[in-house]
């Protein structure tokens, strides 16, 4: 099995009752540096002006290609985000010292002919810095004349130069390999909301290009009212949707969920975390469910032992209207980590519909499809709406897991043979 990458660059955020504390560590032996953010609270206020900065950027750019003479004003709109966030967070000479720091430290970050290097940010629930907009590798102004210098633009962000990962303080799963069925193909599970066009292209994706590499099970929700519940999925991966048989227990897949893939609408602007919601709809049903109420179902279904098994990787893509927002968006891998599931990526804010479907088949197309892992695949599906559709929103996307989670070498290779020998 390939063990974790060491982080080029490591971030910690610490947080106590006075203040916040940063530390950048460098791999290379540049010298780390160690801030004090001005006041305690700074980090909740870098999350709302994110957020609205997020908002105005999907307004400048609201369809999926952005037309060439657009770009200008794109960039500039993404820039001065990062740039609000580094005058908000940092004081005017520590921005300066953080320039140099990772110019020093990840010197090839903006060579897109090297591999990408891995920055992991470890913080609590609600610390994270908001790292992948900030323009740290290049804080003078760069001029966007055309679809080339926009690329090349994008690349002083960080989310662009670098895979992300955050690591919050929770039990981490050890593996690092996805499985598949004998057949060679890697079970996932599609929850959405139905009347969604996007999560409807994401499901005709995995219904059709990827049904090769696909064990579907879903989508869910569906009309039988004998088949488990949200929770129990969750909790259970093994759990078909095809109703209880002899009483209480459902039917069980043989190799239980590696993916879970939310095509759905999350209302993530409740001053309580725990009240946020999925909403799902299929089969003439609703479920609509804060984050708490899945906390207590969680809760009622670990009465029942689970296998020993690595549990799913999560991804939720929220699409739709503007139900979600920074602010309160960390409260969703926060849920699916503490159920020890082995990753969770996810959106800061939603992304119009197209969007979403179009970075869903960017970053399943790599990492189901051609097996890479799940870091470069991510910042696959970021550059691939960049470079397609001059697109910078796949900049939203976080990744809470271990950028080398990817699908098993030997089971994919020994589904390959079987078939050549068929």
């Amino acid at each position: 099995m390939t063990g974790s990458l060491p982080a080029d660059v490591t971030v910690h955020v610490r947080e106590d009752s006075a203040r916040t504390r940063i530390e950048f560590r460098a791999r290379n032996g540049t010298p780390p540096l160690k801030v004090s953010l001005p006041g305690k609270g700074v980090l909740d206020e870098a999350r709302r002006q994110l957020d609205t900065g997020l908002q105005r950027l999907k307004d400048t750019a609201p369809e999926l290609h952005v037309p060439e003479a657009e770009l200008s004003a794109v960039f500039d709109s993404l820039r001065r985000i990062g740039l609000r966030l580094l005058f908000l967070l940092f004081d005017l000479k520590v921005v300066n010292e953080l320039e140099r720091f990772w110019t020093s430290a990840v010197p090839f970050a903006r060579n897109p002919g090297l591999p990408p290097p891995l920055v992991e940010c470890v913080g609590g629930r609600d610390a994270f810095l908001p790292l992948e907009i900030l323009p740290l590798f290049r804080l003078a102004p760069n001029e966007v004349t055309d679809r080339e210098s926009f690329v090349a633009a994008c690349r002083s962000l960080v989310g662009f130069s670098c895979m992300v990962k955050r690591t919050m303080p929770l039990p981490q799963p050890p593996g690092l390999e996805l499985v598949t069925t004998p057949e060679g193909r890697v079970p996932v599970r599609f929850l959405h909301y139905e009347h969604l066009a996007g999560a409807r292209k994401e499901l005709a994706w995995f219904s059709s290009t990827a049904a090769h590499r696909v064990e579907l099970e879903g989508p869910y929700p569906v009309a039988d009212p004998g088949a488990p519940s949200l929770a129990e999925q969750i909790y259970d991966p093994k759990l078909l949707l095809n109703g209880r048989h002899g009483g209480s227990d459902h039917s069980r897949r043989k190799t239980p969920d590696q993916v879970q893939h939310f095509a759905c609408h999350c209302y993530a602007n409740a001053d309580d975390p725990l009240e946020n919601e999925v909403e799902l709809s299929g089969d003439g049903r609703a479920v609509r469910v804060t984050l708490g109420e899945l906390g207590e179902d969680l809760v009622t279904a670990a009465r029942d032992e689970r296998a020993d098994e690595q549990l799913p990787l999560v991804v939720m893509n929220a699409c739709g209207a503007a139900r979600m927002h920074a602010t309160s968006s960390l409260s969703f891998p926060f849920l699916f980590l503490k159920n020890r599931n082995r990753g969770f990526v996810g959106s800061d804010v939603e992304v119009p519909d197209d969007v979403a479907a179009a970075f869903s088949q960017a970053l399943y197309e790599p990492f189901l499809l051609r097996g890479l892992p799940l870091g470069r695949s991510l910042m696959e599906a970021r550059n691939s709406l960049l470079h397609t559709f001059n697109n910078p929103l796949g900049i939203v996307y976080s990744a809470y897991a271990d950028p080398q989670l990817r699908l098993c070498p030997k089971t994919m290779k020994d589904a390959y043979d079987a078939a050549r020998a068929v």
